[in-house]
C-alpha cells in the first residue's frame, strides 16, 4: 500500500532532487520559490522503498497564471517534476494514486487548489486520471491543469 511523506531532512531532500533529476524527461531546476517535497512509499519486508516523487512550491514564481484563473495564492501550490522511480510493470499507476493521496493530505490542510502545467504535444493521462481539469494554456502553449480540492465529490 502507498503511503505518501512530507521530506524534511536536507538530506532526503537532497536525495529526492537527485532522483527526480535521473528519472523525468525534463531534468530537475528547483526554482527559487519555497518548496515542499513529497515521495510516495512502499514498505515492504519492513523496508521503505521511494517509488514516485513531487516537488510542490509556493505560487510566487507563476504567480501569473494563478492571477489569470483566479486560484488563491495563499491556499495553494504549484506542482513541478512528478516523477516514478520504478517501472510502471512494477508499479502501475502509482502515479495517480500518489496525486489522489497528495490531494487528499494537502486537503486536510486547508489548501485549495493544486496547479501544474501538462507537457505539450502530449496526452497528459496522468493529470486526467488523477482529477485534475485542463482550464486553459500559458502564452508559449503548455496546457495548465487544477485539481480543486475543496470541491464536493
Amino acid at each position: 500500500m502507498l503511503r505518501v511523506k512530507e521530506l524534511r531532512s536536507p538530506r532526503d531532500i537532497r536525495f529526492l532532487n537527485r532522483l527526480i533529476s535521473m528519472y523525468h524527461r525534463q531534468g530537475n531546476n528547483p526554482g527559487l520559490s519555497k518548496s515542499r517535497y513529497f515521495v510516495g512509499i512502499i514498505e515492504e519486508d519492513g523496508i521503505e522503498y521511494w517509488v514516485c516523487g513531487a516537488i510542490l512550491q509556493k505560487p510566487e514564481a507563476f504567480i501569473s497564471i494563478f492571477s489569470k484563473y483566479n486560484i488563491d495564492t495563499k491556499r495553494s501550490y504549484f506542482m513541478r517534476r512528478v516523477c516514478r522511480f520504478v517501472p510502471k510493470s512494477k508499479c502501475g499507476d502509482i502515479l495517480v494514486e500518489f496525486l489522489n493521496k497528495l490531494a487528499s493530505l494537502l486537503k486536510n490542510e486547508g489548501k485549495e487548489c493544486i496547479l501544474t502545467l501538462g507537457l505539450e504535444k502530449h496526452s497528459n493521462a496522468l493529470y486526467k486520471l488523477a482529477g485534475y481539469r485542463e482550464i486553459g494554456k500559458t502564452t508559449t502553449g503548455k496546457p495548465v491543469y487544477v485539481k480543486y480540492l475543496q470541491q464536493e465529490e
